[in-house]
């Protein structure tokens, strides 16, 4: 019961885990026709840029490894927060490289798009319990109360003991996992899962750059665009100034502009300013996302038996 009363619905890993998942997809072919058009955008990027080390066809991910619980996830997670403040890139050259070809450009309507997938989940869990939500995360995802399985094929078992559990959706992981980390730590496990994406979602998803893009261009200006787009996951000014390729000192002069019209807000941490999109900021620049289909149908079947 304490484990329930914890399960958190988190709303991403992060770009920087999501680039880790998008390296295998892409080594394997993985994702399906969904996934078409990223692969051959991507590769396309890459192919235009300088070498850059290459994963072994029999490895994992970069920095994964079996046996310690999925602790590369952890690591990670942990690695990101510290390079929101030091306004520094992955420290895998792998993972710096999918993160800026084939994550970076598709992050604000990905993190949109799983974002409206975390809010459909806690829906779910508000109207028909916790069973309605694990009932509708994956096929290979399976809860007979107290147990919760994963179809895995590892036959490993865990105990939460008190831990609770963190839900968290995935863009380019193609089944569900789940993170332990190491043995001698007390880490709460997290389970990736997959996010439905069906064709039409995928492609209004590497249309990013599109129409939706211009459009927002059109009313604030190209520069405080990109801002806003770039501030989809919350960084610091110099971390922003990074993403943007410009100075420091001009990311926050757009910041401040855009905090001043209630797009942006800003926080001091520690001898840092820190930003994030309000409510307004964040809906124009989610505007056109697309909603996951499932999560639409779920939501219709919860209304009419309420």
């Amino acid at each position: 019961m304490d484990d329930l009363v914890q399960l958190k619905v988190l709303p991403t890993v992060g770009p920087v885990a999501e680039a880790v998942f998008a390296v295998d997809l892409l080594r394997r072919g993985g994702g399906g026709i969904a996934f078409s058009r990223w692969r051959e955008a991507v590769s396309l990027r890459m192919r235009r840029m300088p070498p850059a080390p290459t994963v072994p066809r029999q490895a994992g991910p970069p920095a994964a490894r079996e046996g310690n619980g999925g602790a590369w996830l952890f690591d990670l997670l942990t690695q990101e927060a510290a390079q929101r403040e030091a306004a520094e890139g992955p420290p895998d050259p792998v993972v710096r490289r999918m993160l800026d070809l084939g994550v970076s450009p598709y992050w604000g309507k990905a993190r949109a798009y799983l974002q409206m997938d975390r809010e459909a989940r806690c829906r779910m869990m508000a109207s028909g319990g916790i069973e309605t939500m694990f009932s509708n995360l994956h096929t290979w995802v399976g809860w007979r109360p107290p147990v919760l399985t994963i179809a895995s094929g590892r036959g490993e078992e865990i105990h939460l003991n008190g831990r609770g559990l963190n839900v968290v959706p995935s863009l380019f992981v193609d089944r569900p996992r789940i993170f332990t980390g190491r043995r001698d730590e007390q880490r709460t496990p997290v389970l990736v899962y997959p996010t439905f994406l069906d064709t039409a979602g995928a492609n209004s998803l590497w249309d990013a750059a599109g129409t939706d893009a211009r459009a927002l261009a059109a009313l604030v200006g190209r520069t405080r665009a990109r801002v806003l787009e770039a501030l989809a996951e919350t960084c610091n000014t110099s971390e922003l100034g990074r993403r943007l390729g410009i100075s420091p000192a001009a990311a926050s002069q757009h910041a401040t502009v855009l905090r001043s019209a209630g797009l942006v807000t800003s926080r001091r941490r520690y001898n840092t300013m820190v930003h994030s999109l309000t409510p307004l900021g964040s809906a124009l620049v989610t505007v056109g996302s697309p909603v996951p289909k499932p999560l639409q149908d779920q939501a219709l079947t919860l209304s009419a038996a309420q």
